[in-house]
């Protein structure tokens, strides 16, 4: 009877402790989306109201000035989607937003071709339904950067091409408050829809998907961001660096690295508290993986994508930067399953 009690009392502090901790997780998810996403939302959407603006402005006094002045508006609400970029769930997810905020990589030149198209007869852009029907690759921030960036257009001089650019900038700010909007008048589990005969909870299935999202954007970083372009295993082709025409993609990376740290602090209890609780060595290790990611990127030379190196001398630099990802992305994972959640096939893996 004695052996019986005690191991009803460690079954129930086993199921307590469990609890517990899934009450915890609960309002992680809560704080993750107030104190993270919803702001970071909100920054977003007010850069993208701001480049409205500014390409509004440079089309009613084109100069030199003024289109200075959008491209920095550019570049800030860059940094800002660089923040998010890692989630494509919830809101987003609908009407191809998500991609459409950055039709990339862009490897056929797709965006130039329909730029063109339009800037030959910007009226189309009037439709009611024009933005309905509109394809992914002239809606967002890689259509913006071509107008602004791209030697086939000169928003200063061609008065077509600064109309299609102030109505593409018009739609992304309006999106980006759409999003913003919808996130704001509702849960994280209003966005998942768990299969028949699913057991977790809505909490737990979104958290799972999350950080599923996040370890899939960290592929994206090793992978496409970095290793494609510099020829890190195959043909180098700069081309295809992110936001490479405004000299955005080392920063780009960057941002993203700091994001994951705080998206693994934020809240209390946060997701690295939740991880100490019940994993204390490998959240220790995820949270030194995630400095040392950040840390190797900022050694990385300002010019590394646009200066005069050899294929060689970036792969070189890169060495140490692919193996810290890797290795916060092993630990990551290990640290989540332990934890209790299931983690898919990483579809962005290129390894």
């Amino acid at each position: 009877m004695l052996f019986s009690k005690k191991a009803l009392f460690s079954a129930l502090a086993i199921i307590t402790a469990g609890q517990a901790t899934a009450d915890s997780l609960d309002v992680t998810l809560e704080q993750i989306q107030s104190q993270f996403i919803v702001p970071k939302y909100s920054q977003f959407s007010q850069s993208a109201e701001a480049l409205a603006t500014s390409t509004q402005a440079l089309c009613s006094a084109p100069s030199e000035q003024t289109l200075l002045d959008a491209k920095q508006a550019f570049i800030n609400n860059v940094e800002d989607w660089q923040q998010l970029q890692w989630l494509n769930f919830g809101p987003v997810t609908y009407f191809m937003r998500y991609y459409a905020y950055e039709y990339w990589p862009d490897k056929k030149g797709v965006t130039q071709r329909q730029l063109r198209s339009l800037s030959a007869d910007p009226q189309t852009m009037q439709a009611p339904k024009f933005w309905t029907s509109a394809s992914i690759a002239v809606r967002g921030m890689t259509a913006i950067e071509s107008l602004l960036y791209h030697g086939d257009f000169n928003v200063v001089a061609r008065p077509s091409d600064c109309e299609v650019l102030q109505a593409v900038s018009q739609h992304h700010a309006s999106t980006t408050q759409d999003v913003l909007n919808q996130w704001q008048q509702s849960k994280a589990t209003d966005w998942i829809f768990p299969e028949e005969g699913a057991t977790a909870s809505a909490e737990h299935l979104v958290l799972e998907q999350m950080v599923q999202q996040w370890l899939e954007h960290m592929s994206v970083v090793k992978d496409a961001k970095l290793e494609v372009p510099i020829g890190y295993k195959e043909r180098a082709n700069l081309k295809l660096a992110e936001f490479y025409r405004s000299e955005q993609s080392l920063e780009a990376i960057k941002t993203n690295l700091k994001s994951y740290r705080t998206l693994y602090h934020v809240g209390s209890p946060s997701l690295y508290d939740a991880a100490k609780a019940q994993q204390p060595e490998l959240a220790q290790s995820l949270e030194n993986a995630l400095a040392d990611n950040l840390k190797i990127a900022m050694q990385l030379p300002s010019d590394y994508f646009t200066g005069s190196y050899t294929q060689e001398q970036r792969v070189e630099m890169a060495k140490p930067l692919v193996s810290a990802i890797s290795n916060s992305q092993q630990t990551l994972t290990n640290l989540v399953t332990s934890m209790g959640f299931q983690i898919g096939f990483n579809s962005r893996d290129g390894d």
